[in-house]
């Protein structure tokens, strides 16, 4: 049970400590948008000093002059836009068979037609010896990093697959998808032969967009990167990367190679001379300063080690887009999108007036999105039901399901 008293009391320093957030942040954004447009000065010799350098924090690729804004155009009609979500049951190792379930929710709307939308969910069951034999050895455990992996796996081949059958000649079409299209959450299995078959498949489905030009983008909601604020640090010589040593100022060298090596962000450093440093900012901190609602940004690369297993043309760019909730509310999202389509001005531009539009009929995140959402969600009646089917199954086959004694006492009601 929850003390609600206890927190009542622990909640009470809460204020204060939010106003001092606040206000630091304040003076952050203020240095933080001074020094981006000092870089959009110059920002072609700024790519060229973080090329030369190759930081170890993720820094944010200039495509651009990163001042650049953009507003919304127009949303094409007839349009297609389709789009999936995944759920799933994890592994539990209280209960053998061992098994998880992913449900991938599919939506598809065609505005401007008569058509019949698309709404509909794809269950996948797994057991253990299901897998390919890749996989056998690792995914004998089944662990939670695993299973989210083959659940973005497969909400891609079926939005893929989605954009393929309700692609209609001669009428523009948007494939989005929910989470960054970068597999970040792949470095951390501690297996590089799984990590890179999964890079490859995943990579792969990538690819096939591209070949189909079916240009496809992902929605993340208030978004946790720092990559164009990790850009602002080294110019400012902020970033802590050693492999550099400090560079004197007045021998020449530009802003961005000055100090560019200096002790890590913590306790007792000091601010700068010219304001407070910018560890702790976001991205979105910084370009809802920049963007009135609707609007979105340059385009910028990522700069992730990962991306150099994604195939050319495929590597993911990025761009923040200022969505508006309410009359006075609005929210910073980032888009990401492959290189190829990042290329093509037009496609940009659709994506943005399709995010845009679907985001006004869901008040503020993309409808579309949300709908496959509702069809992908297990919900705990449906994950009992399922549990009580996949128990009468094997019960009928003479294999009752196992569980622990710590499950079963779960399951049992209490006084």
């Amino acid at each position: 049970m929850l003390d609600l008293q206890q927190l009542r009391q622990q909640l009470e320093r809460l204020p204060a400590t939010q106003f001092e957030t606040r206000r630091l942040r304040e003076e952050q954004r203020i240095r933080a948008v001074s020094t981006l447009r000092e870089i959009a000065e110059g920002w072609q010799a700024v790519r060229k000093d973080v090329e030369e350098a190759s930081p170890r924090r993720l820094v944010a690729a200039l495509r651009a002059r990163p001042t650049t804004v953009q507003p919304a155009p127009p949303r094409p009609t007839p349009v297609t836009v389709v789009a999936t979500d995944g759920s799933q049951i994890y592994p539990d190792r209280h209960i053998e068979p061992a098994y998880f379930l992913l449900n991938i929710g599919r939506v598809a709307f065609q505005y401007g037609t008569t058509e019949e939308p698309t709404l509909d969910a794809v269950p996948d069951l797994r057991f253990a010896d299901d897998l390919d034999e890749h996989f056998d050895e690792v995914l004998a455990s089944m662990t939670t990093e695993i299973v989210s992996a083959l659940r973005d796996e497969q909400e891609l081949a079926e939005l893929l697959a989605l954009a393929r059958d309700r692609c209609v000649p001669g009428r523009p079409l948007v494939a989005l998808a929910d989470g960054t299209l970068i597999r970040w959450m792949l470095r951390g299995m501690q297996n590089r032969v799984v990590e890179e078959a999964l890079i490859a498949r995943y990579t792969g489905m990538l690819r096939e967009f591209m070949a189909d030009e079916l240009p496809i983008a992902s929605y993340i909601s208030m978004p946790g990167n720092t990559e164009l604020v990790n850009l602002l640090r080294f110019h400012l010589g902020e970033l802590d990367d050693n492999r550099e040593q400090p560079i004197a100022r007045g021998d020449g060298a530009s802003r961005s190679q000055a100090m560019r090596a200096v002790p890590p962000d913590g306790p007792g450093v000091p601010e700068s001379s010219e304001g407070p440093r910018l560890a702790g900012l976001l991205d979105r901190h910084v370009v809802s300063a920049l963007l009135e609602p609707g609007e979105r940004s340059a385009v910028f690369g990522s700069t992730s080690h990962i991306q150099r297993q994604y195939p050319e043309g495929n590597e993911i760019c990025y761009f923040y887009l200022n969505v508006p909730v309410t009359k006075q509310e609005s929210e910073i999202a980032r888009i990401e999108i492959p290189a190829w389509v990042a290329d093509r001005s037009e496609l940009v531009d659709r994506i943005h007036a399709l995010v845009m539009s679907e985001c006004r009929k869901g008040e503020g995140y993309p409808l579309v999105l949300a709908e496959a959402h509702e069809r992908a969600v297990i919900r705990a009646p449906e994950r009992e039901s399922f549990q009580r089917l996949l128990d009468r199954t094997l019960r009928r086959a003479g294999l009752p399901l196992s569980r622990s004694r710590k499950r079963s006492s779960k399951q049992r009601p209490r006084v």
